[in-house]
């Protein structure tokens, strides 16, 4: 007995555990990146540039191509063929003295077309100069495949920066609605006190009125917020896979200190990391260069008078039966062994192959310019990123100082309250005024976090 309930509390336990354990920013990546479409788009879209590559690879090689045909005919063309015993003694000049006599036979020179007949042929064509074109078509393709290797590491560099993104927003949206439901009570309390001021004369109606508006804001505020959190879980299960996710079962801390020791490093050296070649969006543009080059070297070994030189080698045998098993194969000759060079070259074509010449110098000039703007986009985006963060780390310490004083004021508000003097919405006032420039703080927070993750993004 003892055995079997400490095997079911095993059980019960470990299911606790599988239903309460909580997704850290490690495990929530993980998921990501295991589930995020966008992600997996571009893994089998690496996939098939890796099949491009061996393809370009087997170009190089030679081709062969074999043809193996099996006919059966029911009434073969060619019947049996009989030559007349006869027509061959007249035929001989014989002496006057010898008279010949007629036979009337028959002899059968060939016995007709068999109802089968069978054909092989082995081909193998090997290319042997092509001005360059298919050893530069497996470097294109390299090329493209290392492009979209690239694209993966810059989508999963993205996808972090998306998550902790969303769950830093998410962390700052919560502590918005603790704010919120804080400041509810305070104004729940102001209605209540305000009607009880206003039946005993001591406040008109339209502060009643003004006190049930402030408590309604407050209600469609903490409304909107939950919906953006709302918004946050529902894209935190689309790109994790994860159902029903919660907020109680993401387990994610913001470390603020890490925000100031960012923006207090040298903006002149985050630049320089920000428009390093190291950069995946540097890189890949670099490396579209690269490809476009290659693919004006192809485009010039198709220009007019550069031919193609290959080398053809075929085999074939015909015949009635298959090979080996035919009677007097051998003399029969129906073998054959070919050696050709062929030379194929495009001596005039309108001028297309010309212009396909020019349009891939102007895609290369193209890519040098993209590459330029990405470069300035990138300078232009860190530097607007580092002034809001330095705007917001400003406006942070603007609330600090604030909530100071409203702080402040609520004590003097309580103590005149006690003495008797005062009343308590002034008090209940000042802690609402507190409690707006607190949620104001966090809406500073939240956005230098933002601007802080981008800046990351782009220096990384």
């Amino acid at each position: 007995m003892k055995k079997f309930l400490t095997f079911f509390a095993v059980i019960f336990f470990s299911f606790a555990f599988a239903y309460s354990s909580s997704y850290s920013y490690e495990d929530l990546c993980k998921k990501v990146f295991e589930n995020h479409p966008e992600l997996l788009k571009l893994q089998e879209e690496y996939s098939r540039a890796l099949l491009d590559v061996r393809d370009a690879k087997a170009g190089l090689g030679p081709t062969i191509d074999l043809t193996v045909s099996g006919t059966y005919m029911v009434n073969p063309p060619v019947d049996a063929v009989y030559l007349n015993v006869d027509d061959i003694i007249n035929a001989i000049s014989w002496p006057s003295w010898v008279t010949p006599s007629s036979t009337g036979q028959y002899i059968k020179i060939y016995d007709g077309m068999e109802n089968t007949y069978y054909n092989f042929a082995l081909e193998l064509t090997q290319p042997i100069w092509t001005w360059g074109k298919l050893t530069n078509a497996v470097k294109l393709y390299e090329m493209v495949a290392q492009i979209k290797e690239t694209e993966i590491l810059s989508k999963q560099k993205e996808i972090e920066t998306e998550l902790e993104t969303r769950l830093v927003t998410l962390t700052y949206l919560q502590r918005i609605l603790e704010t919120l439901e804080e400041e509810k009570v305070y104004a729940k309390r102001m209605v209540e006190v305000s009607e009880n001021a206003e039946k005993s004369g001591m406040l008109l109606h339209q502060n009643v009125v003004d006190a049930k508006l402030q408590a309604k804001q407050l209600e469609m505020v903490q409304v909107e917020v939950n919906e953006q959190c709302e918004d946050q879980l529902l894209e935190l299960e689309r790109i994790s896979g994860i159902e029903n996710l919660t907020i109680g079962d993401i387990d994610f801390e913001i470390d603020e200190e890490w925000f100031t020791e960012l923006l207090s490093q040298d903006r002149e050296l985050l630049t320089l990391k920000a428009l390093s070649d190291n950069q995946l969006t540097i890189k890949m543009l670099s490396l579209l260069k690269e490809v476009n080059a290659l693919a004006l070297k192809i485009s010039k070994g198709y220009e007019n008078w550069k031919p193609d030189v290959a080398l053809k080698l075929s085999t074939g045998y015909g015949g009635y039966r298959f090979p080996l098993l035919e009677e007097n194969w051998l003399r029969k000759d129906d073998y054959s062994l070919n050696v050709t060079l062929g030379i194929k070259t495009t001596i005039w074509d309108g001028g297309k192959k010309l212009n396909d010449v020019a349009r891939k110098k102007s895609e290369e000039k193209t890519t040098d310019v993209n590459k330029l703007d990405a470069r300035t986009t990138i300078k232009k985006t860190l530097s607007s990123k580092l002034k809001e963060a330095d705007l917001c780390t400003l406006k942070i310490e603007y609330q600090e100082l604030k909530i100071e004083s409203a702080e402040s004021k609520i004590s003097q508000a309580e103590t005149v309250f006690k003495s008797g003097y005062g009343s308590e919405t002034d008090v209940l006032s000042a802690k609402i005024d507190r409690s707006n420039e607190e949620i104001e703080k966090i809406k500073q927070q939240l956005t230098r976090a933002v601007a802080c993750m981008t800046v990351l993004y782009l220096t990384e």
